[in-house]
């Protein structure tokens, strides 16, 4: 995995997992169709690389309370930017990676499961920091989960 670029600049929600497995509150999806929808967000000439990231960070508390999550793109430095966008600073932090591999959102979910499990069974000593998941061209992803020493 190549390294992450220091921003992420894109369109943000507040949520929970719990709200996320409801889909009367889930707001995921329809972040994700805005972005991709953001035809000024995705040719942004700041755009870093060709990949998509969703950072997940200001935790509430653990996997269990609410988050802010953004979807948008990689840029390697602050711009300016339209009052709609959101943006997260991407510290340097050690991350555990997990592949997702298979048919999207299905290897995604799988993914964050593992973590979850992971951080459950104490293999796992998750910050609740800042987590990112890094989404190719080709369909794959990775989820960078911000650790503790």
């Amino acid at each position: 995995m190549s390294a992450l670029p220091p921003f992420i600049v894109g369109h943000a929600v507040r949520t929970t997992n719990a709200a996320e497995s409801d889909p009367q509150q889930a707001q995921l999806g329809a972040l994700w169709a805005r972005v991709i929808a953001d035809d000024a967000l995705l040719h942004s000439p700041a755009r870093a690389d060709a990949r998509l990231y969703a950072a997940l960070f200001d935790y509430d508390s653990d996997e269990t309370g609410a988050y802010t999550q953004i979807v948008g793109i990689g840029v390697d430095a602050s711009h300016p930017l339209p009052p709609h966008l959101a943006i997260v600073r991407v510290a340097d932090a050690p991350r555990a990676e997990y592949a997702a591999v298979g048919e999207m959102p299905g290897a995604l979910i799988a993914a964050w499961g593992r973590v979850w499990t992971d951080t459950a069974d104490g293999s796992l000593r998750r910050a609740f920091s800042c987590d990112v998941e890094v989404h190719d061209p080709d369909g794959s992803a990775t989820i960078l989960v911000a650790t503790r020493p």
